[in-house]
């Protein structure tokens, strides 16, 4: 009893797998030629979207260059001068500008990367070029500002002469003859003191000197690129992903018609299929 059920189960399947078999070949045709047809139109319509070129500028800035670039400060100056607020407003203008920028800081190589897009390749290496210019103008310290940064680093230049003419000075006396032993190792310890706040103040003189400065050409590591193909529409992505995606759609329009068609007909199919018609309001 156990082998004719096991015969009748392994006969089902197979059963199962022809009709799946049969209903592919059967639809062959139609699940070829229409997704391939439908690919040809997507591609069609990709050339004639409209195209985008971007343009790529790296330099080396903090987190706070990529906010800076964003902001009004920048936007409005560069949609003025390239002419971008032309029959618009100037809140137009610079949301518009806002949406064709792209800025990303590195977590690790703290690189900033600023990536414009354009209708017309010439535009979008234009926009870069003048968003990089008017961020340096406005990374630059006002007058209050640069006055105060301006003591600040004269009074770090102050402590590292006055740090190395003593740490000179204990120079001469650790190599004098009539230092003991007991006082050359007090003067090797001021020694290494006078060298590290010689070394702390060099550095805050380094950035204090980055600060004045403010962000420049000096920092840039690529400056905006001229594309040469454009990065929108992908054509070819377009069409395989449309392809593909009306290929699904009939595979499974397919399998659920030749379902229908092999349910059979009884009373209690009959009046599931009535069921559907009154939740569809089709009687």
């Amino acid at each position: 009893m156990e082998e004719i059920q096991g015969s009748l189960t392994a006969e089902e399947g197979e059963i199962g797998l022809l009709d799946i078999l049969v209903t592919l070949a059967e639809n062959l045709k139609l699940l070829i030629i229409v997704p391939l047809f439908v690919g040809l139109c997507a591609l069609g319509i990709g050339f004639v979207l409209p195209q985008a070129f971007e343009s790529v500028a790296v330099l080396q800035a903090e987190p706070i260059t990529a906010s800076l670039m964003t902001t009004a400060a920048v936007l409005d100056p560069v949609a003025a001068a390239l002419g971008l607020t032309k029959g618009t407003t100037v809140e137009d203008a610079r949301r518009k500008l806002r949406d064709q920028i792209k800025v990303v800081v590195g977590r690790t190589d703290k690189l900033l990367t600023l990536t414009v897009s354009a209708s017309v390749a010439q535009q979008a290496q234009a926009i870069a070029n003048a968003l990089l210019l008017q961020t340096y103008q406005e990374s630059r310290p006002k007058a209050s500002a640069r006055k105060r940064l301006e003591g600040q680093l004269a009074e770090a230049q102050g402590r590292l002469k006055n740090a190395q003419n003593a740490a000179a000075s204990l120079v001469k006396r650790m190599e004098s003859p009539a230092s003991s032993v007991a006082g050359g190792a007090e003067l090797a310890r001021g020694y290494a003191e006078l060298l590290n706040a010689s070394s702390a103040a060099q550095t805050q003189i380094s950035s204090f000197e980055v600060l004045l400065e403010g962000v420049s050409d000096a920092l840039l590591v690529q400056a905006p690129t001229l594309p040469q193909k454009a990065s929108q529409p992908k054509k070819a992505l377009l069409a395989i992903g449309v392809t593909l995606a009306t290929e699904l759609l009939l595979l499974l329009i397919v399998f659920m018609r030749q379902a229908f068609r092999d349910t059979p007909e009884t009373a209690e199919t009959t009046g599931k299929w009535a069921r559907i018609r009154r939740a569809l309001g089709l009687t």
